[in-house]
């Protein structure tokens, strides 16, 4: 008999592949978009069978993350979301339930999180969220924050990308036995491959000096803090430029202070960089100013290619390189964040060696195939309590 058409008990006795959805709600290949597609390139067929789903405001538009799962030749559902948690949308996920047999549904967000939750009342699955953290720089973010909270207490097993992520959610609501922390990883040797083997440009301070911020462009990013950094470093450090790598809602008014400010000539805005290794190879340091974070990938990337970084020691930012050994870490304030720059520029021969140490410790610490493992373990030993 096709396996798709096993009934539920019957496939489950036979322990074949574990039917995985994971539901995405949003089209860009941003730090949780990359992890589920390289969760998909790598899971074991034989024991997780992966499918994406991703909610498709509009059909006829154009969706990054779908093409690229399709690219890849993933299994990606685009399902038709009319906005909101109709219950069109939720009999649609339903529907993919049903005809894929799926067994654990893996959601990334508070929409994501509540839709799985309203299908729960249909169907039996097992429902596991994975938590990035929370941006609450608005009345309604924190008020999602809450809910979100409020549905994770109630999920069967929630995933962390950080011990700092995992200290936001109290453990009388979420207790460690439904809670994993699963950092985030790289793809090792795949990941830059031509960039991480060649020597890096030495940096001399007497020319130009680049430095690289990479994020959506959004208040809990800094963005404007670092701007003001990069003022105040002027007189100094006259030959310094920044880049920013992202977009988002805040681009308008960062271009607004940049020409307030004098930087317009000095501070370039790449918008989405395709080409994110061939980038880090070009610049000099990687500068995080973030006031929030879950576990931030542009951190692990820069590292493993050897970048040298200063950064805000906010969310799990800490838990991937330490202070003085392999990055320097700061508060994130204005003041902080000019010392920062400044002790780069006035010794990046140390910062060069902190980035050898950087590269080590992602290579020992942070290998994708490990991660895989670990969620696939987390899958079967799931799935195993309710199997007959």
């Amino acid at each position: 008999m096709n396996a798709s058409v096993v009934p539920d008990e019957a496939r489950r006795r036979a322990r074949l592949p574990i039917r995985v959805l994971h539901l995405r709600d949003s089209p860009w290949v941003d730090g949780p978009g990359r992890t589920i597609l390289e969760t998909g390139s790598h899971l074991d067929p034989n024991r997780v069978e992966y499918h994406i789903g991703v909610l498709v405001s509009d059909e006829r538009g154009q969706h990054p993350l779908v093409d690229a799962a399709r690219a890849r030749g993933l299994s990606v559902l685009a399902l038709p979301d009319p906005g909101g948690f109709g219950g069109s949308l939720v009999r649609r996920v339903i529907d993919a339930i049903d005809r894929l047999q799926i067994d654990i549904v893996h959601t990334s967000e508070f929409r994501t999180n509540l839709i799985a939750k309203l299908c729960s009342r249909k169907r039996r699955f097992v429902h596991v969220a994975t938590a990035h953290g929370w941006i609450a720089n608005t009345l309604k973010r924190r008020l999602v924050r809450f809910a979100d909270k409020f549905l994770l207490g109630r999920c069967d097993h929630v995933v962390l990308v950080s011990e700092a992520t995992r200290r936001l959610v109290p453990r009388w609501w979420l207790p460690d036995a439904r809670a994993t922390v699963l950092h985030n990883a790289l793809v090792l040797g795949a990941y830059g491959r031509d960039v991480v083997t060649a020597p890096r440009k030495a940096v001399d301070t007497r020319g130009e000096v680049v430095l690289l911020n990479v994020g959506r462009l959004s208040p809990e990013k800094g963005q404007e803090m670092l701007l003001r950094a990069l003022h105040a470093l002027t007189p100094k450090w006259p030959n310094v430029r920044l880049k920013f790598a992202g977009i988002g809602p805040l681009e308008a008014h960062l271009k607004s202070i940049a020409q307030e400010l004098g930087l317009a000539d000095r501070v370039e805005f790449l918008g989405f960089v395709k080409d994110m290794p061939k980038l880090y190879a070009e610049v000099d340091l990687v500068v995080q100013s973030s006031y929030t974070e879950g576990l931030p990938n542009v951190i692990l990337e820069a590292a493993y290619l050897r970048v040298p970084i200063v950064a805000t020691a906010v969310g799990g930012t800490a838990e991937v390189v330490r202070h003085g050994y392999s990055a320097w870490l700061i508060e994130p304030r204005l003041e902080a964040l000019i010392g920062g720059i400044d002790a780069f520029l006035s010794n990046p021969a140390m910062f060069v060696h902190y980035a050898e140490r950087a590269h080590a410790d992602i290579v020992e610490r942070f290998s994708f195939d490990a991660r895989t493992e670990r969620l696939t373990q987390l899958y079967e030993s799931l799935l195993a309590r309710t199997r007959p």
